[in-house]
């Protein structure tokens, strides 16, 4: 009987679903580093009011607006990273049969969410409230840390053969 893979897909195929995982991860990965340039662009040069922010869209939007540019790039990028992890997690359980790799991107997808939960809050608070700025870094720190981990799991897995 022929070995059969365990982990992922094939990847000799240009469009493998193992392929296109991998890509999802290294360029969340990209996005990540990009969030974390931004978000010490905005944490040392931008400057915001000392009031609170209403619970509305449109107030959070207008209050990162107040910080300039930087800030505003820091918020939408944070809401293409949630996507961004959404889209990975689907393709690591369409791609993998791995525990690994799908524990590692629930993992990550959780993280991600937690850092935007953070960061929506920490701006509610009119950028005052440490204790959701630290849950936004943390939270990025883990993310990153699990992606690069899952980026491992999926190339230790696609060797495994049974």
């Amino acid at each position: 009987m022929a070995p059969t893979q365990v982990g992922l897909n094939d990847m000799s195929g240009r469009d493998s679903p193992a392929r296109n995982l991998r890509i999802s991860i290294v360029v969340t990965l990209a996005a990540l580093t990009a969030q974390g340039w931004s978000g010490d662009s905005v944490n040392l040069f931008s400057q915001f009011p000392n009031s609170t922010v209403q619970h509305s869209f449109t107030d959070l939007w207008l209050a990162l607006s107040t910080g300039g540019p930087i800030a505003t790039y820091h918020g939408i990028e944070g809401l293409a990273l949630v996507a961004l992890s959404f889209l990975t997690l689907l393709l690591s359980f369409k791609s993998s049969k791995s525990k690994s790799v799908r524990i590692t991107s629930v993992l990550a997808t959780i993280a991600i969410v937690s850092a935007a939960i953070g960061g929506v809050l920490f701006v509610f608070s009119g950028f005052q409230d440490n204790g959701v700025s630290s849950q936004m870094g943390t939270s990025f720190i883990a993310a990153y840390a699990l992606y690069f981990t899952e980026l491992y799991y999926t190339k230790v897995s696609n060797l495994s053969r049974v």
